[in-house]
């Protein structure tokens, strides 16, 4: 049952209630959320894509490039990512990234 108030003249069900029903967002994810899941969700590519390959890689920041010239930014930023110490990144833990939060459905209060 819906216990918010009617606009004047209307009645549960009425065209004019089911027009204000309408305008209430359906999406209740915050922004918050949704950018946390977005970055999620890209790291879940990025690691599908290294998995292909040192190819695969060099063809998406090619098409980066091309598609938002990038240029000379890309390259200063894949230079800098070069030259990084592989051994000292794996001893820090940076070179994976964290696991994938759990969610439990159904648990005991």
């Amino acid at each position: 049952m819906n216990a918010a108030p009617h606009l004047p003249g209307s009645r549960p069900g009425s065209a004019a209630e089911i027009e204000r029903a309408l305008e209430q967002p359906l999406n209740t994810i915050s922004a918050d959320k949704s950018q946390a899941l977005a970055r999620l969700r890209r790291q879940r590519h990025v690691e599908q894509i290294h998995r292909l390959g040192v190819r695969a890689l060099f063809e998406l920041v090619d098409e980066l490039d091309r598609h938002h010239g990038l240029g000379d930014d890309l390259d200063r930023r894949l230079e800098a990512f070069a030259g990084l110490d592989p051994d000292l990144i794996a001893a820090v833990g940076a070179d994976r990234f964290p696991v994938a939060p759990l969610r439990i459905v159904g648990g005991a209060p």
